[in-house]
């Protein structure tokens, strides 16, 4: 594969903030396009454990996460980055903020031919894993994704629960302390599904996950904490039992949380 010219922080570690505890707090966050509100959340805090994000189309899921990841600058407001370490200067924040965050958009866009080892590579040469450490990044997070068989394989090649776990690999691959995945099971069948949200669990004992999601079964097998937003606030934040005990009447935990879901305004249409 052709890498493409040395990154200026590439060789440098010291931004990296690995998997240590992180928090993530919005404070009086409000994202408007012209006189449209499209976020208005006045403080949100985010810790360890995996948040599923909840919501009907248009709720304002993507754009959060992405003012999460700083892609998006809020209009008012701030989303501040906490972690060990003491307080950074503004500069220092910023850095640590892109450092310790891995972002997976809803529809990731990456060269076919890459194979899944060129493609993870990539993301670690950009998120300036020093060379010397970089193929071992890779490997790791490789293996853990259970995608060492397809690491030579091109993307357009994949099955789809394989490419999606290819493109978790390259947001997992510089061992983040914040992962932000905007619908990460849809478009894949039920097995592949199943291993994900395995590994998914296992990734969020250690680390802040938020997910956007409009699957039941992830709230009921994944999430330890419910966020739902209608109109680009949030109209419920709670645990997923606290959530089937709004609609629970003796039926199943994911007809519970669908009729929750829909009750809050919160079903996919």
């Amino acid at each position: 594969m052709t890498h493409p010219p040395r990154s200026p922080e590439q060789g440098s570690s010291g931004d990296r903030a690995g998997n240590a505890p992180a928090h993530l707090r919005i404070h009086g966050l409000v994202v408007a396009y012209g006189s449209r509100t499209v976020l208005d959340i006045p403080a949100l805090s985010l810790g360890t454990g995996i948040t599923a994000l909840t919501g009907a189309n248009g709720s304002g899921k993507t754009t959060l996460l992405k003012t999460l990841a700083l892609l998006i600058r809020p209009t008012t407001g701030t989303v501040e980055l906490e972690q060990d370490g003491g307080a950074p200067g503004p500069r220092t924040a910023l850095r640590r903020h892109r450092a310790a965050v891995g972002f997976l958009p809803q529809a990731p866009e990456f060269p076919g031919h890459f194979t899944v080892r060129d493609a993870v590579t990539y993301s670690a040469w950009l998120r300036g894993i020093p060379r010397a450490r970089r193929a071992e990044a890779v490997h790791r997070v490789v293996e853990d994704l259970n995608l060492t068989a397809a690491a030579t394989t091109p993307l357009r090649a994949l099955s789809g629960g394989n490419r999606q776990r290819a493109h978790i690999a390259q947001a997992l691959v510089h061992d983040p302390s914040v992962v932000l995945l905007d619908e990460p099971t849809t478009g894949i069948d039920i097995e592949h599904r199943i291993a994900l949200r395995e590994h998914l669990a296992r990734a969020g004992q250690t680390r802040c996950i938020v997910m956007s999601t409009h699957h039941t079964e992830d709230v009921e097998l994944l999430a330890d904490r419910v966020v739902s937003l209608r109109d680009g606030q949030v109209v419920f934040d709670g645990t997923p039992e606290q959530l089937m005990a709004r609609a629970s009447n003796g039926t199943p935990a994911a007809r519970s949380i669908e009729r929750a879901l829909h009750d809050l305004g919160g079903a996919n249409t």
